[in-house]
């Protein structure tokens, strides 16, 4: 991957975590106690993706583009957003937006890694446990959506 192309894909990525930061930030509104606990370890592990992603970029030579914040605002949004719905619908859509992060980093490693290069796939290698981590986060709130709707039947 080209230099342009990794910075340019590193900023995505970036501006996607700063929105799903912006969605697990008002962990403190829920009445859930589970809830509460587990979306500030979520925005924690945002926040870990942040630096990560950002150190990256700065070890590339590079200052990450002051537009990956407006990713924070557009969480916050839909996050306020969501929040006027039920639990369930909060659910189902951080579980969506986390299974396409998953999917995103997915891709993101399979290109990284398609030309051999020492530096793309050390940088893959980087990525690989933010990957992980969307993927387990997915998995967890499709687990709670699927206990809150049995208890409720």
């Amino acid at each position: 991957m080209e230099d342009k192309q990794l910075i340019k894909g590193l900023n995505k990525i970036l501006t996607f975590e700063h929105g799903h930061l912006g969605m697990y930030k008002n962990f403190l509104d829920y009445e859930d106690k589970e809830i509460r606990r587990v979306f500030r370890r979520f925005m924690e592990v945002e926040i870990e993706h942040i630096n990560k992603i950002s150190t990256i970029i700065r070890n590339l030579g590079r200052t990450p583009s002051p537009l990956v914040e407006s990713g924070d605002i557009i969480g916050k949004l839909f996050g306020i957003t969501i929040n006027f719905a039920n639990i369930k619908d909060v659910l189902k859509a951080f579980s969506f937006i986390e299974k396409k992060s998953q999917q995103g980093y997915a891709n993101f490693i399979a290109e990284l890694e398609q030309n051999g290069d020492k530096r793309n796939d050390f940088i893959a290698e980087l990525a690989a446990p933010n990957m992980l981590e969307a993927q387990l986060m997915h998995l967890w709130l499709e687990d709670k959506l699927k206990n809150i709707s049995s208890s409720q039947n």
